[in-house]
């Protein structure tokens, strides 16, 4: 093999050294910017999950607020209803009483 082939096939290996060399930082390059992409989707679903999470939970809160408030309203409501009965009853048995003494004592109206 002369010189000049030695020489040639020296640039040709150098050549393709280069190119290879320039295809792998092209694709490492390019899976890199897929990996990130993938990385950013990943965060994304990540946030989006969580807002869907705290929504849900917000509405779950003030659900059972609202269930609580309801609660409450209803006992106030049977107390009052319960107190008037109560009031009711005592003056029944007031004017029951009060007619019963009046016939044993003899003061009918």
């Amino acid at each position: 093999m002369s010189s000049y082939q030695a020489q040639n096939a020296k640039d040709s290996a150098a050549q393709t050294a280069e190119h290879t060399k320039n295809v792998g930082a092209e694709k490492a390059g390019q899976a890199q910017d897929h990996a990130e992409g993938m990385g950013q989707a990943a965060k994304d679903k990540a946030n989006e999950a969580s807002n869907f999470a705290s929504e849900k939970a917000n509405q779950a809160g003030q659900a059972t607020s609202d269930t609580a408030q309801a609660a409450k309203d209803k006992a106030v409501e049977g107390k009052d209803k319960t107190g008037n009965v109560l009031q009711q009853t005592g003056d029944k048995v007031m004017e029951t009483l009060t007619n019963a003494k009046d016939a044993v004592m003899g003061n009918n109206k």
